[in-house]
């Protein structure tokens, strides 16, 4: 099974949004032989699901935490390079011929179609964040919202 995270940059957690994200994970490791779950390593709603997703490993053992990156470049893969111990695997979509301006849009379609659930903390309609939401929406992912509907 593959879960893909999305959420807005400048997301706050508390812990009862950790708790429930906790929980989702593991009662899906609990069904599954293995959980994939992918983050984009950007903002603060990234941050705070992959500390879940570590916390969640403690308990099932067959979780996995997956950074997905937009780009390959020396500059990006150095301003990354702090983060990456905390994942167990680093992916690279194929979205080599994509201009670096439409890179994050496409690695986020990417995570959709791979996708078997995507648990989102959306508040407005704007941002990446929302984009993909909405992507999924159309791509009948089946989704669990953290923030309303």
């Amino acid at each position: 099974m593959i879960i893909s995270f999305c959420g807005h940059s400048d997301f706050c957690g508390d812990l009862t949004v950790a708790k429930k994200v906790k929980e989702l994970i593991i009662s899906f490791a609990e069904i599954n032989k293995i959980v994939y779950c992918y983050t984009g390593g950007y903002g603060a709603f990234d941050n705070f699901v992959a500390s879940c997703i570590s916390e969640a490993q403690a308990v099932r053992n067959n979780i996995k935490n997956c950074l997905v990156i937009p780009y390959i470049s020396d500059w990006f893969m150095n301003k990354i390079k702090n983060h990456v111990s905390m994942y167990d695997e680093v992916i690279y979509p194929p979205i080599e011929g994509v201009p670096p301006k439409y890179a994050i849009i496409r690695r986020n379609e990417w995570m959709v179609d791979k996708s078997d659930l995507l648990i989102a903390y959306v508040k407005h309609g704007w941002g990446g964040a929302a984009r993909m939401y909405q992507y999924a929406k159309r791509r009948g992912v089946k989704i669990i919202a953290l923030f309303g509907e």
